[in-house]
């Protein structure tokens, strides 16, 4: 897979299943064997707990979702982004009830790929803060 390949795979992987929340497409460009080294902790390291993640905690608590990649950087097999993802708190957040405020993750992901799948992910992110700030 060229450099430009990997790089159209992790924009589908952001703007197809982060922002629109199908995981349709997670499970079609993710390896079977895909591991998050960032899962935390309690919650499966593969596909299953991606996609607890962003169908039960993002997409359940936040509406308008968007994602704007603002650096994205690759070489042969590893592509990192640095993004925002924003949306409005309209839904249940763990125990945080709706707030109607507008939230904004900052976000640095770095995904393998391997055979055109992605098999790995590094991420950083301010999840935490956008919690306590709700």
């Amino acid at each position: 897979m060229s450099t430009e390949q990997s790089k159209a795979l992790v924009v589908r992987y952001n703007k197809e299943m982060i922002e629109t929340g199908n995981m349709g497409v997670l499970r079609e460009i993710a390896s079977a064997d895909f591991v998050n080294y960032s899962a935390p902790a309690g919650m499966p390291a593969g596909l299953d707990g991606m996609e607890y993640f962003f169908t039960n905690i993002l997409h359940a608590a936040f509406s308008d979702i968007h994602v704007n990649i603002e650096d994205m950087v690759a070489d042969d097999q590893k592509v990192a982004t640095r993004k925002t993802i924003s949306g409005i708190h309209s839904g249940k957040l763990m125990d945080i009830a709706p707030t109607g405020k507008k939230i904004t993750l900052y976000v640095i992901d770095i995904l393998t790929i391997e055979n055109g799948k992605i098999t790995e992910h590094w991420g950083q992110n301010n999840f935490t803060e956008v919690m306590q700030s709700l």
